[in-house]
């Protein structure tokens, strides 16, 4: 006598029951890891945007230019000993400070507390170590994670903060899209000097001295010198005049092979010989 429901499709059925049921298992921890991520991600976002800072040049009470920095060393408050943090940006954009003050803003926790004048500490030629170091007083900022290495690599993702125009606070993302050969293992001699590594993230005006970090780790790739620009020249009756335009996915960045040595500097080992960390040290061989 044939049964009325065949056995084989019980069998099925359950069998595909079971399958689903070990799937949805294995995907609620896939999207459990995802989330992770994301929170992980974000944490690290909020680390780099704790050890940015907005740097401003102000004349009478006016401000003439706006630029952006990172904090590169810091130290606590102490017995007979204030605390006091360092920042580093790019000397181009202290071009107009003589005569002015230099004023930095910080993120995170000690944004309440408003604008601190900063000292200028070290100061390179920006056509050839486009580098500075403030010294702010009377607060201690976690600085940004230094890498162990200067390795970097093409298409390694990045991501850049500052502060746009001086009105905002900016992030981006992009690749690192250009090395010098010299920074290649075997690299063809080049022709002329050149360290500037070059990213496609935008960096408007205002994200110089920004920093560029590692989107996998957070740790510091270098800080933004600018954009690279081209000119076009307009003539009317009245007058000749130029504009320039920047160039879009060609940012120029000051990487680790020039900012370990600038830190290195006697004006700079004097102030951060005890702060910065092991790693710069050892990568800098400062004297220990």
């Amino acid at each position: 006598m044939r049964p009325p429901f065949p056995f084989s499709l019980v069998v099925l059925s359950l069998s595909a029951l079971l399958a689903v049921t070990v799937g949805c298992a294995r995907l609620q921890p896939t999207v459990a890891d995802a989330q992770s991520a994301a929170n992980v991600r974000q944490r690290a976002i909020e680390e780099m945007i704790d050890s940015t800072v907005k740097v401003t040049i102000e004349r009478d009470g006016r401000r003439i230019a706006s630029a952006s920095g990172i904090v590169i060393a810091s130290r606590p408050a102490g017995d007979m000993m204030e605390a006091v943090s360092y920042v580093l940006t790019a000397a181009h954009t202290l071009a107009a400070a003589d005569g002015a003050k230099v004023v930095v803003g910080f993120c995170g926790p000690q944004a309440s507390r408003g604008k601190f004048e900063a000292t200028v500490i070290s100061r390179g030629k920006p056509d050839t170590q486009d580098l500075a170091l403030l010294r702010i007083s009377g607060v201690a900022v976690p600085p940004v994670r230094l890498p162990e290495d200067d390795l970097v690599r093409l298409g390694q993702p990045i991501l850049v903060i500052g502060f746009p125009e001086g009105e905002r606070l900016g992030l981006s993302s992009g690749i690192v899209s250009q090395l010098p050969l010299s920074a290649r293992p075997n690299g063809i001699p080049a022709d002329r000097p050149e360290h500037r590594i070059v990213i496609d993230a935008a960096a408007p005006r205002g994200v110089s001295g920004g920093g560029v970090f590692e989107e996998e780790t957070g740790r510091l790739v270098g800080i933004v010198q600018g954009h690279q620009t081209f000119s076009m020249a307009l003539k009317d009756q009245a007058q000749s005049y130029t504009l320039k335009f920047p160039v879009p996915g060609a940012t120029f960045v000051v990487p680790m092979t020039q900012i370990r040595p600038f830190l290195a500097s006697p004006e700079s080992l004097a102030e951060l010989r005890a702060l910065l960390p092991a790693n710069a040290r050892a990568a800098s061989d400062l004297p220990k």
